[in-house]
């Protein structure tokens, strides 16, 4: 059982903050406290630690929330809305409707919007395809919205894949402050898709992008993506879950680690007789 718990000395290391912010957080209900039968000293839940390291990573405020709607695609206003926000921030460069409808069907779970009181300010996609695609685009031999829906993999229990980051972006019309804090909640509401996906057994081995904005290249240098080719004024860009040491790619490996020993603890022992 205890498996599941770190220390009150794990759980600050993992959060990393000091002695007397953890313990803010536990008095402040932030983190739940547990104290098991016939112990003194408290235990923490993994998962909940987990979580929270994940949105303090991405620098997240419990009380920005209110009113933020992380969710999947799945209505034609979505797919409508997202593909104007597209077209209004990267011009003819994006996805038509109908390539984003392909793919959808054959993996629904590939695209997100966030809402703000029901207003669409931003969105995030990615697109797990076979290797012989995305080295097509990563070369530059085929640009994303040609890559057809029979490329596209569906996350299926088991299966190991790589991803393309096919695209993000907020509304401009709002202060930088606001914005920034969309684009920390779409970050986080991916790493929670890929705690979701672990937990499935299904494990994405590298990330690939391109970019041809200051901006773009710029976050993904920061994020320690590896420049792996240019095409133009394009850059793409590679970067390996199982090997990197950015903080992004440890973040995933502890993902990955944590979800298996859930897999493990929830399996039912059974008494063997000799």
């Amino acid at each position: 059982m205890l498996k599941n718990y770190y220390t009150a000395r794990e759980a600050q290391q993992r959060l990393g903050v000091d002695e007397n912010n953890f313990y803010y957080m536990v008095r402040t209900k932030k983190i739940k406290k547990v104290v098991p039968p016939g112990k003194k000293q408290g235990v923490y839940p993994k998962s909940q630690i987990d979580k929270l390291a994940r949105e303090m990573l991405a620098f997240m405020t419990y009380d920005e929330d209110q009113g933020i709607q992380f969710v999947k695609v799945s209505t034609q206003e979505d797919i409508q809305e997202e593909y104007e926000l597209a077209s209004l921030m990267f011009g003819s460069a994006v996805h038509d409707i109908p390539t984003r409808e392909a793919w959808l069907q054959k993996n629904p779970d590939i695209d997100f919007i966030l809402r703000d009181h029901g207003r669409l300010v931003g969105f995030i996609n990615l697109l797990p395809a076979k290797h012989e695609a995305i080295m097509s685009f990563i070369e530059g031999k085929m640009r994303g919205w040609e890559i057809p829906a029979e490329d596209v993999l569906p996350f299926t229990p088991g299966s190991r894949m790589e991803c393309i980051l096919m695209g993000m972006a907020t509304i401009p019309d709002i202060d930088i402050t606001r914005r920034a804090y969309y684009g920390r909640r779409l970050i986080t509401g991916i790493i929670n898709l890929f705690q979701e996906l672990a937990e499935k057994d299904v494990i994405i081995t590298k990330f690939y992008a391109t970019s041809v904005t200051p901006t773009g290249i710029a976050i993904l240098r920061n994020a320690d993506f590896n420049e792996v080719k240019r095409i133009g004024k394009r850059i793409a860009f590679e970067l390996d879950t199982m090997t990197s040491n950015s903080r992004i790619a440890q973040e995933y490996r502890q993902i990955i680690q944590s979800a298996s020993e859930k897999q493990l603890f929830s399996v039912p022992s059974t008494n063997l007789k000799t």
